[in-house]
């Protein structure tokens, strides 16, 4: 038990880490990567309880250092005792930095004034600052930040810098002469290359951060923001990550071999924020946009050999939920089936997938390119956290989608109203003829079980632990990125904090012609995954005879059954119940082959029967035996 000793307070603070069901009120929950709420309110001799519900490590630190929870892992506490009135400022090590930046509050205990609400973002400086070079005016990039004035430009001469910047100086713009030559090294001991905490208008451009435990650029709680020309790979957590941040652009910019995702903008609303010439790689997700809704633009990038491409979704872990109204236009997203990637339990749920809407509503899926995945090519799925969240309202149109082992195009069962798919070039679909079943328009079917239960099945992987990955330590070096024109020459470009820096013409977006391959796939008809071919109108009745044909016969089967289990007068009570059992359960070793066997490589017409087709095999084995058992 420490005592503090500032004049604000004194605290008896019990630094244990215990599990989430040792509670009590009142508490604060750290999220991903804020504290809610921020500015809690207690008596005198109250115990406030710290409880870490997001999915990365965080610490409650003191501003002045009078305690400290040290790292709480996902689903840990940590409980401190106030003891005197005051207000106590406290901050995340990993996420924020003292005096209320990043993921940081205030304590207010007994009788302390409530913090003063945030203000609006100073304006940005009439004209141009200063050029501060490092190394020639000072020694280390963090010591000309912290020299510098707003609307400087940092310009940073090739070399190693081993350290982690930390910039709360609004409009500045920090700049390397050479982005493959101007390298932040965290050694994987320090936390975050670039960290940029609730300063408006700050540009990182042109340089490279690698090795760091947690980001390489990162902003939190900004309004405007602009990383560009900018390499990232192998940390510990994302490669360019805005969370809490609004009116923000990332271009020109490569990430790779990360466990979360390369690029990534979270929990704002709206977040007027767009990315663009963009490259991603080897990691476990290319671009991840958790709780990210409004005016936010993904276009014109290549994701490519990641465990998954561009996954939109809604999480418990961050604020602002549902995730609604990303537009993702001009992709090409391919080849993402890496099981080298690095990965998190979290993040491999999605893998062989190339773009997946997980629990979010209303975004708009168009022109891309989407080619060469294991699993899926378009996937609008449901997301389980601490709730389900169905996705709905998603428009998937226009697309190019080939190659995918499953289906090209998918929906998740359950699924809310309004999704729909049309005219998109692809091969298969789950639900079958899936833009006549959820088309534009009109819609006359819901979602697929099967593919969220082949979802739930590398959730449980995930759960036990059991999933192929790679360490995030050891990732492939990347090549040389291109530079940015004029890097030593051009005046200071803060970034805009009223609007995106760049305006898109969605309008004249086309589909990528990726590797230049023939961009046509006959439109087919699927029976559970399998296509039939060709698509006339008679393999259109014969597709949805043999989807809703498992449901006949299933129904089929229990209610014959079941009348002759209850004409039954010999049967005991508990020989009825495990009848009923058997009755209940013998058709589903169709679905538990099918996902047994679907992790190997078998022929994808033996997968669909197992799962579609092959149920009735299931049923006619049962009536046998139950045929046998009773005689």
């Amino acid at each position: 038990m420490l005592r503090g000793l500032t004049a604000a307070a004194a605290f008896a603070v019990v630094m244990l880490a215990t599990p989430l069901a040792a509670q009590t009120d009142p508490r604060v929950v750290a999220l991903d990567d804020t504290f809610e709420p921020s500015n809690p309110v207690a008596d005198i001799g109250t115990v406030l309880t710290f409880a870490n519900e997001g999915a990365n490590p965080h610490t409650v630190t003191a501003d002045d250092g009078s305690f400290d929870s040290g790292d709480l892992r996902p689903g840990t506490s940590f409980f401190l005792t106030l003891d005197e009135p005051g207000r106590v400022p406290f901050y995340c090590k990993y996420h924020g930095a003292p005096g209320g930046f990043g993921m940081a509050g205030t304590i207010l205990v007994g009788s302390a004034q409530q913090v003063e609400p945030a203000q609006e973002p100073l304006p940005p400086p009439p004209e141009p600052g200063s050029t501060i070079r490092v190394p020639g005016d000072h020694p280390s990039i963090q010591a000309a930040v912290d020299a510098a004035s707003p609307g400087d430009l940092l310009l940073v001469e090739p070399g190693v810098y081993r350290e982690a910047v930390r910039v709360t100086t609004p409009y500045l713009t920090l700049r390397g002469t050479d982005r493959n030559e101007v390298i932040l090294d965290g050694g994987f001991e320090l936390p975050n290359g670039v960290h940029v905490l609730d300063a408006p208008g700050v540009t990182v451009e042109n340089m490279t951060a690698r090795n760091y435990l947690l980001n390489g650029f990162y902003w939190i709680g900004v309004r405007g923001y602009r990383g560009s020309y900018l390499t990232a790979y192998n940390n510990g957590d994302y490669g360019i990550y805005a969370f809490d941040s609004v009116h923000g652009q990332m271009d020109h910019s490569y990430a790779s071999g990360h466990p979360d995702s390369g690029f990534y903008i979270g929990q704002c609303d709206p977040c007027h924020a767009l990315v663009t010439d963009v490259l991603a790689e080897n990691n476990a997700i290319g671009w991840s946009g958790t709780n990210a809704s409004g005016d936010l633009i993904i276009t014109g990038s290549e994701w490519r050999n990641n465990m998954a491409g561009i996954v939109p979704n809604t999480l418990d872990s961050e604020l602002l939920a549902p995730q609604r109204g990303q537009t993702i236009v001009g992709n090409w997203v391919h080849d993402n089936n890496n099981r080298s990637a690095p990965a998190k339990p979290g993040t491999y749920s999605a893998f062989g997938i190339g773009l997946v809407v997980a629990g979010g509503t209303d975004n708009v899926i168009s022109r891309n390119r989407v080619e060469s995945h294991e699993n899926y090519g378009v996937a609008v799925l449901p997301n389980l956290d601490q709730n389900l969240w169905i996705s709905g309202g998603n428009r998937v149109e226009g697309n190019v989608v080939r190659g995918s082992g499953i289906a090209d195009l998918s929906m998740g069962a359950p699924a809310a109203g309004g999704n729909c798919f049309e005219e998109n070039v692809f091969g298969t679909s789950l639900p079958p003829a899936i833009e006549l079943v959820a088309g534009c328009g009109f819609a006359i079917g819901g979602g697929e079980p099967s593919v969220s239960l082949d979802l739930l099945g590398r959730i449980a992987q995930a759960v036990a632990n059991d999933f192929p990955r790679g360490d995030w330590r050891t990732q492939p070096e990347p090549p040389p990125q291109p530079q940015m024109p004029g890097a030593a020459t051009a005046p200071p470009a803060p970034a805009l904090v009223h609007e995106t820096p760049e305006r898109i013409d969605l309008g004249a977006v086309e589909v990528p012609d990726g590797d230049g391959g023939d961009p046509t796939v006959n439109r087919e008809v699927t029976v559970m995954g399998v296509s039939l071919t060709p698509s006339t109108f008679w393999t259109l009745l014969i597709g949805v005879y043999g989807y809703t044909l498992p449901l006949i016969l299933y129904a089929s089967w229990v209610s014959i059954a079941m009348w002759d289990l209850v004409r039954r007068e010999d049967l005991t009570t508990s020989r009825r119940l495990a009848w009923m059992t058997g009755i209940l359960l013998i058709p589903l070793i169709g679905p538990v082959a099918y996902y047994v066997l679907g992790r190997s490589p078998i022929a994808p017409a033996l997968r669909g029967m197992l799962v579609g087709g092959g149920l009735a095999v299931y049923v006619i084995v049962a009536a046998v035996a139950w045929t046998i058992a009773s005689s």
